[in-house]
């Protein structure tokens, strides 16, 4: 489905407007979604909301195209788990003090200086300097120096919505205004060298068979895809629609903000690549997510129903890569 940008640009200011009401966490534009969970190739702006059961009055339409309704309560998505795997590669989980954990994206080269790095989502690992374990960061109290034996490296770079200090305008529209502070991509690389110190190996791939990526590109509305996730392990979907901006909590922003990301993915669950009806959960954040049947990457998953549910939200990877400097494509030598 190709969605014109002009009707992308003239949906954003009402959409940062309308998540200005109480309950609503986000809109998108994309498939018109029917009351039994199946798509139309047919425009609908969605609106996203907490809760279906209490939902603010909202307008029948908006440029032209009818407004639908979604519960779909965004959040990022981390929770611990234990699997240690001495050699690191894409799909495992990481964590980082105190208690953070998400999803080893992959592996990935620096454009800079030719070194690689973990990729994940910033939320889940930190600010420059946070140091990222796998699997699980040690207890750290107070005067104790911690175990450090899983200890993979420090946090080299990030981007996300904590790293924007200039209010994006929403002017005042009938939905009111509020000072946002968007991003596009919820991404960070941390170093690898305490692993390499305590002779862990790295690889190109991703975990279950999924193979290195050998190429990057935009994802599209209507494209099927997989990911491979600490939590779930490999499940897929169908991208549903862009998502012009989504309400986010990775982090507390200055009194009088709020933190949003924009032009994000939105992924529905395909039943039969979700055998317990999940797409995403809690600690599935950082997952790389592949065009199906393809070792072909187009989207960096960070968003969805913490206890498990059938949507997720992803970056462009193509954005993750320039924004950061990096390749996930690259081969050993």
């Amino acid at each position: 489905m190709e969605i014109p940008e002009e009707l992308l640009a003239a949906l954003e200011g009402p959409a940062f407007e309308l998540t200005n009401l109480p309950g609503v966490n986000g809109v998108g534009l994309g498939m018109r979604e029917e009351e039994d969970e199946t798509f139309l190739d047919e425009l609908t702006v969605r609106v996203y909301v907490d809760d279906a059961t209490d939902v603010p009055e909202l307008p029948a339409q908006l440029a032209d195209l009818p407004v639908q309704v979604i519960e779909f309560p965004v959040v990022p998505l981390f929770t611990p788990d234990t699997i240690r795997h001495d050699e690191l590669l894409g799909g495992i989980q990481v964590e980082q003090a105190p208690l953070n954990a998400g999803t080893l994206g992959a592996i990935v080269l620096r454009n800079e200086d030719n070194t690689l790095a973990g990729l994940t989502c910033h939320h889940v690992c930190g600010n420059r300097g946070s140091r990222v374990f796998q699997p699980t960061a040690p207890p750290m109290p107070i005067g104790v120096a911690p175990d450090l034996s899983d200890s993979l490296g420090a946090v080299i770079d990030f981007d996300s919505p904590v790293a924007q200090t200039i209010p994006v305008p929403t002017g005042l529209g009938p939905f009111g205004g509020a000072l946002w502070l968007g991003r596009a991509v919820d991404a960070g690389i941390f170093a690898l060298d305490e692993a390499i110190q305590h002779n862990r190996t790295v690889s190109n791939g991703i975990a279950d068979g999924f193979g290195p990526v050998d190429s990057t590109a935009m994802p599209a509305v209507k494209m099927f895809v997989r990911k491979r996730g600490a939590q779930t392990g490999p499940t897929g979907g169908l991208i549903v629609g862009i998502v012009l901006v989504a309400e986010w909590d990775g982090a507390s922003p200055p009194p009088g903000h709020r933190y949003a990301m924009s032009r994000q993915f939105e992924i529905f669950f395909n039943p039969a690549d979700c055998p317990d009806g999940i797409l995403a959960r809690g600690g599935d954040s950082g997952s790389v997510v592949f065009q199906s049947g393809t070792r072909n990457a187009v989207g960096l998953l960070w968003g969805g129903i913490k206890e498990g549910g059938r949507r997720a939200v992803m970056s462009d990877i193509t954005v993750v890569e320039r924004t950061l400097n990096v390749n996930l494509v690259w081969a050993f030598e």
